[in-house]
């Protein structure tokens, strides 16, 4: 049986609970409250009849601070400089809640439960998940590729749901709006910007970010290597194939940027966002023509739904856009609602005579 003791400090009282069973080395660890403790202690005395008891003392031993550290170090700084920079604020917010001191295996799916319900009161949804997304990927790699007999706690707790609701497009004739609206800005690319943005649906960052050697006009292709999944290979149409060319340098070499400046100075910041160098532009032509609640990753819905109305079944839809799995671009089937419609009154008629029916004789 296990043994809880309770142990009161000046600060606080800390609950320690002691599992003795014949066969294995005594156990102990100490919790925030008794509840904790005798959770932990029927969980080991469980799994110890059932064989299945790992010792996670080596786990103990090191501190979730030092986890992260690590992570950051060996796996973040693999990533894009997007997703390094966002998993480093995402554990700075962890730390700052957990401290410098809690171990690996102190970190229950209890107090991540409790941090996710004080989270929501500060920060939306999305942060949350992205926070519990870098913690869920520390305890799998940790236990795959670092030897640590742990479990993810994260697995075990619900997540907050994201709404996912905003899917503002652009209709023809807005879109037509703006761009005549961006002829006239001061920034002379912001135009074939926008028009590639809308005719191939790459995420702002992505198009921004294009050097001449991601393009093959002959192909009518772009191919991108810096992405937020895996690289992929996006289809231009005429159009944008033809406003490429139009502001394509004569003596361009591969390594020349479509977009922003060509200069050895440019900010670390524009070159991990290169979307920002069109935010101001973007902004000014937006507010001119009455679409300040259209973002620039509007743009990208734009070109989705324009092409799932156009007849592009999902599966492309997703290999353009670069999503992995359906579920992202199911989001946008509600717009083929009056498709719909009109599809199954092609066969109104089916199997309905043109003459009314007769009335029944008596």
């Amino acid at each position: 049986m296990a043994r809880i003791q309770t142990r009161k400090g000046k600060k606080r009282t800390t609950y320690t609970a002691t599992v003795r069973m014949k066969g294995f080395p005594v156990f102990a660890r100490t919790f925030d409250t008794k509840g904790e403790a005798k959770i932990w202690a029927a969980d080991v005395e469980k799994e110890m009849r059932a064989g299945r008891f790992q010792d996670t003392r080596p786990a103990e031993k090191i501190t979730l601070a030092e986890a992260i550290e690590r992570y950051l170090e060996h796996v973040s700084s693999q990533k894009r400089p997007n997703s390094d920079h966002r998993d480093r604020i995402a554990a700075k917010a962890i730390l700052e809640k957990f401290g410098q001191e809690i171990s690996l295996t102190e970190v229950s799916s209890q107090r991540l439960a409790n941090y996710r319900d004080s989270r929501m009161k500060q920060v939306t949804p999305s942060t949350i998940q992205k926070e519990f997304a870098l913690l869920s990927h520390l305890f799998n790699v940790a236990r795959r590729e670092w030897g640590l007999p742990i479990i993810n706690p994260v697995s075990e707790i619900s997540k907050p749901k994201i709404k996912n609701g905003r899917t503002r497009f652009l209709t023809s004739e807005e879109a037509q709006k703006l761009l005549d609206a961006a002829m006239t800005s001061r920034n002379k690319k912001l135009y074939h910007y926008l028009l590639l943005l809308m005719h191939t649906g790459m995420r702002p960052s992505e198009a921004a970010g294009l050097t001449w050697e991601n393009i093959n006009l002959d192909a009518r292709l772009v191919k991108l290597y810096v992405t937020k999944t895996d690289m992929r290979c996006v289809p231009l149409t005429q159009k944008a194939a033809e406003t490429l060319q139009s502001i394509r340098p004569e003596d361009a070499l591969g390594s020349t940027r479509v977009f922003l400046p060509n200069d050895s100075n440019l900010t670390m910041l524009l070159k991990n966002r290169p979307n920002l160098y069109f935010r101001k532009a973007y902004d000014t032509v937006r507010k001119k023509v009455g679409l300040e609640d259209v973002h620039l990753h509007d743009l990208r819905h734009t070109a989705a739904s324009h092409l799932l109305m156009a007849g592009a079944d999902l599966r492309t839809l997703a290999e353009i856009l670069g999503h992995k799995t359906l579920q992202m671009v199911l989001r946008y089937t509600h717009l083929l609602n009056d498709h719909k419609l009109k599809a199954v009154d092609r066969i109104n008629s089916l199997g309905v005579s043109n003459h009314t029916p007769s009335e029944p004789q008596d």
